[in-house]
């Protein structure tokens, strides 16, 4: 009898392959997924130590004029301390994050308030 050179893989192969990928790929895709998710928070909390920076640069420049209450992002774009690309929300591109920075007189504190409910003190990107 004639034996036939087998070329190619059994279906049997090509299905453990395909088994042992998906494996991989179930471990691996959670793990990508949470290590970006660290990332941008990582990412997040620089931009807001870039903002609460300006803030306080704002209340330097303007010591005798700075009520207490909120300055916006706004305000903080206009005197030139920061851009709205440096500000970009990194979970929402289209976005900068929500919230200003809090000025107490007394306590000479400056702090960021977050906003997530509120687009009061929003900046779009678009």
């Amino acid at each position: 009898m004639k034996r036939l050179n087998k070329k190619g893989f059994t279906l049997v192969e090509l299905l453990v392959v395909i088994v042992i990928l998906a494996v991989i790929m179930s471990i691996a895709i959670p793990s990508i997924t949470s290590s970006i998710e660290r990332s941008k928070d990582k990412q997040k909390t620089q931009i807001i130590k870039l903002i609460e920076s300006a803030g306080e640069l704002y209340v330097d420049r303007h010591k005798n004029t700075v009520p207490n209450g909120p300055i916006t992002l706004n305000k903080l774009i206009e005197d030139g301390l920061i851009t709205k690309e440096e500000i970009k929300d990194p979970f929402n591109e289209k976005s900068s994050l929500c919230g200003y920075i809090s000025y107490t007189k007394s306590t000479n504190e400056v702090t960021w308030v977050e906003q997530s409910g509120s687009k009061q003190y929003c900046i779009s990107l678009e």
